[in-house]
């Protein structure tokens, strides 16, 4: 399958440049230059129905075995590359829209250009919207990853309700689950950490240049990180079933009275701000340290108000 695909592709791509290499196709194509010769092996058997000569796609052997130059001819009929269909134009849109939010306003002309030429019909439009930030904040951070600058944050952490500011050597920016994400080097602790662009305030540079500290981790290290956590079960009551689904659970049962979910705490505080923002829906939790931690903020709160002379 994979390789009609890429013949559907290849075909056409080297019938519109007669003489182009083996190592080119290669190239383009992101393959090896064995692949390239099995794929022209296979073309010669494709063509139209009847299976004559000048129904086949014809190869010049001898001048690919001598001059390693691909020439193609017949039939015309697969002359055209593939077209997109409207699930895969989406994706490719929506993909560009992701990146745009992200980059440079050169590099953002250069994506505009590739979505006027996918753009779909008013009716049939479709938008993304990826929370970035302040686009000077943006800006200061793609700078600093290209010339290799080290930075100073500004971080509103909302997980543990603290403003830090982490000395950073940024590495990358990237989207994951239609967040974007700056990676770096925090040099106070000594780790690779992630931050939420949109809650980075502020980065400023030191004027210091930024060390290499090797590849940071893959996109998907939180993941890997969150299946060795700790698991907390919670009961909840029904309002509050639909974290089994938001989160990452591990399991899920529904009762009578509500749903059981298990869920893998990666940060204390986050579970401690989840059962405070979900209060008297929470039945139990199998760790009752986080019952305990989230009744103390809710008192340190309430003693908070009593002390303005607030009416709470």
């Amino acid at each position: 399958m994979e390789q009609v695909a890429r013949l559907l592709a290849e075909i056409p791509y080297i019938q519109d440049r007669p003489g182009i290499t083996i190592q080119e196709v290669a190239r383009a194509f992101s393959i090896t230059e064995a692949q390239v010769r099995s794929d022209i092996g296979v073309a010669i058997f494709c063509g139209l129905p009847g299976g004559l000569p000048d129904d086949l796609i014809d190869v010049d052997f001898d001048v690919l075995d001598d001059e390693g130059a691909l020439y193609l001819t017949n039939p015309t009929s697969l002359d055209r590359p593939l077209r997109l269909t409207a699930t895969e134009a989406a994706g490719l849109q929506l993909a560009l829209m992701a990146v745009r939010s992200l980059v440079a306003p050169d590099t953002a002309a250069v994506i505009d250009s590739l979505l006027a030429k996918i753009a779909f019909p008013a009716s049939q439009s479709v938008g993304l919207v990826v929370p970035s930030g302040d686009p000077a904040v943006r800006a200061a951070i793609n700078q600093a990853v290209t010339r290799a600058e080290r930075l100073e944050l500004t971080y509103h952490g909302w997980t543990r309700g603290a403003t830090t500011r982490p000395v950073v050597d940024p590495a990358r920016v990237y989207v994951a689950n239609g967040v974007a994400y700056l990676a770096a080097y925090d040099t106070g602790v000594g780790e690779w950490r992630t931050y939420r662009v949109e809650n980075i305030a502020a980065a400023r540079p030191t004027g210091e240049a930024a060390a290499a500290h090797g590849r940071p981790p893959g996109v998907d290290a939180w993941a890997k990180s969150l299946a060795a956590s700790p698991v907390v079960r919670l009961k909840v009551r029904p309002q509050a079933a639909w974290i089994g689904e938001y989160y990452s659970a591990t399991q899920i049962k529904t009762t009578r009275v509500g749903a059981e979910i298990a869920l893998p705490v990666a940060d204390p505080m986050w579970l401690v701000r989840l059962l405070l923002s979900l209060g008297d829906q929470v039945r139990s939790v199998s760790d009752e340290s986080y019952a305990r931690a989230a009744a103390d903020v809710a008192r340190g709160a309430l003693d908070a108000y009593e002390r303005l002379g607030a009416d709470v």
